[in-house]
């Protein structure tokens, strides 16, 4: 009987230490100091890797050796005996001997300030190993950045690069440095928040987000989407104006001058326009180029008014080219294709140049009845207006708007959601196949066009009248996908810019609006749906409300 009973002890004992040897290290031996911000240039997504300090009274940092076999895809193997690690990382072995500061590489010692320790079950690695000792030796390029304790693997193809302030007396400054010259949009409506959406825009988001007061600016976050890149800025309360610009950099810009990209490595400049928006500028000009966020510095009133906190700042607009002092009196509404041009075709056969007849009707009573505004179709019946006329028929309406219906198409029937497009040099393979598709329509107007000439048109497009209204053409696209997402439950595929042939030479804003994929099955049935129509309609009707104001505002 006691002979059973310690055999049952004994087994109780073993499966105690079996559980507590695979257990995790307990948090309150061993706690993460700070964090190690890493991005990844293969596509990976950033993350914050935990560091830690070993020693009271020595700020050394380390890092495990599961984060760095991780983090570059290296192989482990640990002997307990020895207590050795060797890591193979690109293909050199690296050993190392824990409580020694030499890692054998390869064949030859390279020697570190402090020591491995082990720590609670892992192998602790100092952070000097990656910046000193394997920088240098990976064939793919990083950098780490003590100060922000940021580190970059590879070398991701960014084209906005840097950040930094300047304060004085009349207010403070945030400087973005970029290769490109690219369009940007300015959202001021929420009080104290700044959101610039940089079109095209590539950066690190790491390195862009800033927790610490510059002068007025109190903090920066940093957002990276598919296509396009966000800045949003928290501002003091004490700001009143702001303005943003796109400037050149020249040789005389002092430290900024320092970040400068080869110009090899800089695509062409893309002509962009200032105010509620984008800055204006040469077109096809090259190099590096900084957009400034200058805030005004304001004073608090004597008596603190209850709404203070809550009004949104004034944008200044002197030499900016903020919004025009007119009213919004004529919309010209273009139901996309018509007659021989079907447009998109769905697999039941519903055809997209009828979806978009449909849709013109609808909206355009909505604005005559709820705007009061005057409304032109370009067309009324199921017949083909060339691309060329219909602008020409807006321009001599006197028009102050200009609305594309359209639907897409793709040829997985995944693909789905909304979207708006403005004129402007496309910067995706998908904006130039959208340019692409709703220009063909030229070949029913000429049938004589070769496939050349169609490529000729993709940006034989862009001409310097439009050019005038690009920046109220991206402000109305902002406020009409963001009207439609709040309605439609769908995709937001976003605002996207594309030389659309339909939308040159227009003396106007000008949008294109896609709808939904006629090309997938579900979406083919909200297009044929009365509910999602008006969905459409109200979205649309909501942002010409909107910007109509804003025309209001700035008289």
């Amino acid at each position: 009987m006691n002979t059973k009973r310690l055999i049952l002890i004994i087994a109780v004992l073993a499966v105690a230490l079996l559980q507590a040897s695979s257990a995790s290290p307990s948090s309150s031996e061993l706690e993460a100091a700070s964090s190690l911000g890493v991005v990844y240039a293969d596509g990976r997504p950033p993350e914050d890797v935990p560091l830690y300090e070993l020693e009271k009274g020595n700020e050394a940092l380390f890092i495990s050796t599961y984060d760095v076999a991780r983090m570059f895809r290296a192989t482990k193997f640990w002997s307990p005996g020895s207590r050795k690690l060797v890591l193979r990382i690109d293909g050199v072995r690296y050993l190392f001997t824990i409580d020694t500061r030499v890692v054998m590489v390869g064949d030859e010692p390279a020697l570190m300030h402090i020591p491995v320790r082990y720590r609670d079950g892992q192998v602790m690695i100092p952070l000097e190993f990656i910046s000193d000792i394997l920088s240098s030796r990976l064939r793919e390029g990083i950098e780490l950045d003590w100060k922000r304790l940021l580190l970059t693997i590879g070398s991701p193809q960014y084209n906005v690069n840097d950040i930094s302030f300047e304060d004085d007396e009349s207010g403070s400054k945030a400087v973005i440095t970029m290769t490109d010259e690219l369009l940007y949009h300015v959202d001021s409506d929420t009080p104290g928040l700044l959101r610039i959406k940089i079109y095209g825009g590539k950066l690190n988001p790491l390195k862009f987000t800033i927790n610490e007061t510059h002068g007025l600016f109190n903090r920066v976050r940093a957002e990276q989407a598919e296509s396009d890149s966000y800045l949003f800025f928290d501002v003091r309360r004490t700001v009143r104006r702001f303005k943003v610009t796109m400037e050149p950099v020249s040789p005389e810009s002092g430290s900024l001058e320092e970040n400068r990209v080869s110009s090899s490595n800089a695509s062409s400049a893309v002509t962009s326009s200032s105010a509620e928006g984008e800055g204006q500028s040469e077109s096809g000009s090259k190099g590096l180029r900084r957009l400034v966020i200058f805030l005004e510095k304001g004073t608090l009133p004597e008596i603190p008014e209850a709404d203070f906190a809550g009004r949104k700042m004034v944008e200044i607009t002197e030499g900016t080219g903020g919004l025009r002092n007119r009213e919004i009196k004529r919309v010209v509404i273009d139901p996309g294709h018509g007659g021989i041009d079907k447009g998109k075709v769905s697999p039941s056969g519903i055809m997209e140049k009828d979806v978009n007849l449909a849709v013109a009707f609808m909206l355009a009573d909505r604005l005559h009845s709820e705007l009061g505004v005057d409304v032109v179709l370009t067309r009324k019946t199921d017949v083909l207006i060339p691309l060329e006329k219909r602008a020409e028929m807006a321009n001599e309406a006197g028009a102050d708007l200009f609305i594309s219906i359209h639907c897409n198409g793709w040829f997985h029937p995944e693909a789905g959601g909304f979207e708006t497009f403005f004129l402007a040099p496309p910067r995706t393979k998908d904006e130039e196949r959208l340019a692409r598709d709703e220009n063909a329509s030229i070949k029913y107007e000429n049938p004589l066009m070769k496939g050349n000439d169609l490529d000729e048109v993709d940006f034989i497009l862009w001409d310097m009248v439009q050019n005038e209204y690009i920046n109220e053409s991206s402000d109305f696209a902002e406020l009409v996908q963001r009207e439609l997402s709040a309605r439609l439950e769908i995709r937001n595929r976003g605002v996207k810019q594309a030389g659309l042939k339909v939308l040159k030479g227009l003396k106007m804003p000008a949008v294109l609006v896609e709808m939904a994929f006629l090309s997938n099955p579900e979406e083919e049935k909200l297009l044929m749906n009365d509910n999602f129509r008006e969905n459409v309609v109200e979205g649309i009707v909501e942002a010409i409300r909107k910007f109509q104001n804003r025309y209001a505002a700035s008289r």
